[in-house]
């Protein structure tokens, strides 16, 4: 196996592609270039761009895992050979997936820069100048077994990087009609406290089936929440007691009453021995159990995070109100108060976050009607190439290199796995030198597709 190393710096555009350095291994198929890959409305695109976006979401992806290793301390394996889903024998491999996601990307990308005019988005003459110099300091940095390997020239190189700048300008006038107002009601959350007792069981069968409790063990889990209620009612001011104190000091109590009662078996055990019988008492410190746990969390009319049971006692209260009894929850009994029926504060960040989606919404919405409405045909070329674990392409960064900013919000939504944010982030998420070793050789016959 030859080892390919390139270094590569091409993040000259802000929020453009920044390639930091991409590196290859592997027996590979030389990969002519000039051949059609795909026709998008009759706009040819070569396999040397194509196989460039590919390659550059290949290594996206292997160093994605490397960081991910690196910062946790613990290996992050990735094989591209591997069942998508491991439990289907019929899964495509995680190499079938990134091509097929990888594919879509590049429509995308496409057409989105087909679709510029139609949103004034060009590029400038300095971005223009700046994507032809990046192409040439690729092409420089490059040895030609890296160049022949991807199949790409100078002019592809430039052309891809014109084409990510145009998508990273596209999406704020793509969503520019999206209606921003969202009202109180459809964006109303709910603060509650409550307090919760398990009724899950805590012991297991011979099978390891967990054993659930007995109705007797139920009620007393209810009576515990009893007790926390009662109290509550009892307090000063049950509308601003605070739920964490309050069942600390249940907890506490139950804790005491529990290790009085064993020590009273103790002594009864003790009083009954044989005179004279050594004393064989377990020693080992007591621990306290958790009899209940109190939270505070906000909700809304879709959320499903708190039990069914919880939420419907909760909506039917008023600021500052307790819930008059004990909830019988799926697994557990409840005490609940509504602290604030409209918390302004997460109101305003589900505003937002409904904003984000409908804006999201619409820019993949609209990506899907144009490939919808597009003639686009994949050709025999494209359906050669491979991703396998045989032929392998990394990013290097050097360090040495000042830092370009990449980063482009613009792309952050789409649905694509692979799309041009993985380009526009490497600069965070790329920084090894390493290939992977394989002493095996590349199966890269391709399947045929209609011309």
């Amino acid at each position: 196996m030859k080892k390919t190393s390139a270094k590569v710096v091409c993040g000259v555009l802000t929020a453009a592609v920044a390639l930091s350095g991409l590196s290859g291994c592997g027996d590979s198929t030389v990969v002519d270039g000039t051949q059609t890959a795909l026709v998008i409305n009759d706009e040819k695109i070569n396999l040397g761009k194509a196989n460039f976006m590919l390659r550059y979401q290949q290594a996206t992806m292997v160093n994605y895992y490397q960081t991910m290793s690196s910062m946790f301390g613990q290996q992050y394996s990735l094989s591209f050979d591997a069942l998508a889903d491991e439990s289907d024998e019929d899964s495509p491999t995680v190499g079938e997936n990134l091509k097929e996601d990888a594919l879509t990307s590049i429509e995308q990308a496409f057409l989105m820069r087909q679709h510029a005019s139609e949103y004034d988005v060009s590029l400038t003459d300095d971005e223009v100048a700046g994507a032809q110099e990046a192409a040439a300091v690729f092409v420089e940095d490059n040895d030609a077994e890296t160049l022949t390997r991807l199949g790409v020239t100078q002019e592809d190189i430039q052309d891809v990087i014109e084409v990510y700048a145009i998508q990273s300008k596209m999406y704020d006038p793509m969503i520019a009609d999206v209606d921003t107002e969202v009202s109180d009601e459809e964006a109303q959350q709910s603060r509650v406290s409550y307090v919760r007792v398990s009724t899950e069981g805590t012991e297991t069968d011979e099978n390891g089936d967990t054993v659930e409790l007995t109705d007797e063990e139920k009620a007393e889990k209810k009576e515990i929440a009893q007790r926390f209620l009662d109290a509550l009612n009892a307090s000063e001011d049950p509308a601003t007691a605070d739920f964490s104190d309050l069942r600390t000091q249940i907890n506490d109590e139950l804790n005491e009453e529990r290790k009085a009662e064993e020590a009273a078996q103790s002594d009864s055990t003790a009083d009954t021995s044989e005179e004279g019988t050594e004393d064989t008492t377990d020693s080992t410190e007591d621990t306290d159990e958790v009899y209940l746990t109190a939270s505070e969390t906000t909700f809304g009319a879709d959320d499903d995070s708190l039990d069914e049971a919880l939420k419907d006692a909760a909506e039917t209260l008023t600021d500052g109100q307790v819930y008059g009894e004990v909830i019988e929850g799926e697994d557990a009994y409840y005490v609940v108060r509504m602290d604030s029926v409209l918390d302004r504060e997460a109101t305003d960040e589900e505003k937002d976050t409904i904003v984000q989606q409908r804006q999201s919404d619409a820019y993949n919405d609209l990506l899907d009607s144009w490939i919808d409405e597009s003639d686009i045909s994949v050709k025999r070329a494209w359906n050669k190439l491979e991703v396998t674990d045989y032929d392998l392409y990394t990013m290097t960064v050097d360090s040495s290199e000042e830092s370009t900013d990449s980063s482009s919000d613009s792309t952050a939504d789409t649905d694509s796995t692979a799309n041009s944010d993985s380009a526009a982030d490497t600069d965070s998420t790329a920084n090894s030198d390493s290939s992977v070793n394989t002493d095996s050789n590349a199966d890269t016959a391709g399947t045929s597709a209609d011309e």
